[in-house]
């Protein structure tokens, strides 16, 4: 078969085409071999009206309430796989390809060596209009997310038949897919394909650490030892990335990302509350802010305290970082936690990229209001982002003061934060 190098190619073929993706999971998923699973999307494809659609070739017409309508048809290929396999599954990948193209085996003998597990390949079928394959890669990117929209369905709704098997599949979890498209009349002999690269696969250490990170290392590693909250926030934005771009686990990256921007904004208030009381020290204060029963959650406090302190707006209803957060962020914690929502890959991707502009929003405003805050200033964006944002001469002439001592200022803070939160337990 061709690689399909034209989309125009395609689009002069008769009607619409029948695609194909081909992916071996990470982790078995325990449908039996040969299980298909169908299901109908809304909406008509022009050109399979009267068709009897097929999802494979030799399989069973889809029902007639099917015609003319798209679908994803998903089927489950059980593999004996030896455990010498390449992480990239290409074996599994072209041994189902042979299988469904008619083609004869690699060379290699897949049968060869120890058996030790089934490697799932999915053969994921839907049709896509051929006047809808221009710019190719993004048609076929989308025909790809319908499919595994599908089969993430089916593998969650599975574990609750089988609790103990291995986590639901995600696309970002496998490395790569084969791509087929023949007409809903033509055979794949007559057809195209390609290779779809999909996430990296994760490989050896390659690198470790050069002097300037090692450096970076040690100064977030006493930080965080001597009780700075922002260490703790980036760690939740890391694994929010990590859980978005790595595993396909949108549920968790969200949440993730709620806790790094809601570490962002309690520790910033925590900070600046502390930084009032040195003159007069004391905790009363910062436990009625923090209170929820007398001072309310999150919610209420940013809608009172940051503005007064910060300036900037910090009305949720208005545009801005603080609207962005709390309708892309908190708004979509609150469906995935409380309903159990599956978000989606732009829901998600849109809630990583408003934390990071609440935090770049907060470290903005704290560099206006240096003067008046110019220690949570400085343990937050130390001089690098003071310089970056402006206010750095400000805040180095606090520094000059032979009385302050930064070395010490996150240790007075924590051990005035688990003051705190002791009388609020």
């Amino acid at each position: 078969m061709n690689q399909m190098d034209d989309p125009d190619e395609a689009q002069a073929a008769v009607g619409p085409l029948i695609l194909t993706f081909l992916v071996a999971l990470p982790f078995p998923c325990p449908l039996p071999h040969g299980a298909v699973i169908s299901k109908l999307l809304p909406g008509t494809v022009e050109g399979l009206e009267g068709i009897e659609a097929r999802a494979t070739q030799d399989g069973p017409a889809l029902p007639s309430t099917a015609q003319g309508r798209p679908f994803v048809s998903l089927k489950f290929w059980q593999l004996k796989e030896r455990q010498s396999g390449t992480s990239m599954n290409l074996q599994a990948l072209a041994q189902v390809c042979a299988e469904i193209t008619g083609k004869p085996l690699p060379e290699q003998d897949f049968a060869d060596g120890t058996v030790d597990a089934y490697r799932t390949v999915v053969e994921m079928v839907t049709v896509h209009s051929a006047d809808r394959l221009h710019p190719q890669e993004t048609a076929l990117r989308e025909a790809f997310v319908r499919c595994f929209d599908v089969l993430t369905d089916v593998s969650s709704m599975a574990k609750l038949v089988m609790p103990h098997s291995h986590p639901v599949a995600a696309s970002e979890q496998t490395a790569v897919a084969l791509w087929l498209a023949r007409t809903v009349a033509g055979s794949y002999a007559d057809g195209w394909m390609g290779v779809m690269a999909l996430t990296p696969p994760s490989g050896p250490l390659g690198s470790v650490l050069d002097e300037t990170e090692m450096t970076r290392l040690n100064a977030h590693l006493h930080r965080f030892w001597d009780g700075s909250p922002f260490e703790l926030a980036m760690e939740r934005s890391t694994e929010a990335n990590r859980a978005f771009r790595r595993e396909g686990d949108y549920r968790n990256a969200v949440v993730q990302a709620a806790m790094f921007a809601e570490i962002v904004l309690t520790s910033t208030l925590a900070l600046m509350l502390w930084e009032e009381q040195l003159d007069t020290p004391s905790i009363d204060k910062a436990v009625a802010v923090f209170d929820f029963s007398r001072g309310g959650g999150l919610a209420t406090r940013v809608k009172t305290e940051y503005a007064p302190r910060l300036g900037g707006v910090w009305d949720s209803t208005s545009p801005g970082p603080v609207h962005d957060w709390s309708h892309a962020v908190a708004a979509l914690r609150n469906r995935v936690v409380h309903r159990g929502y599956r978000p989606t890959y732009q829901e998600t991707e849109t809630a990583l990229a408003a934390a990071d502009e609440l935090l770049e929003f907060v470290k903005a405003r704290l560099a206006h209001r240096v003067t008046r805050y110019p220690r949570t200033a400085l343990l937050t964006l130390g001089e690098p982002g003071l310089r970056r944002l402006g206010g750095w001469s400000r805040a180095n002439a606090y520094l000059q003061d032979p009385a302050q001592v930064p070395d010490l200022w996150f240790r007075e803070f924590a051990a005035w934060r688990e003051a705190v939160d002791a009388c609020l337990s």
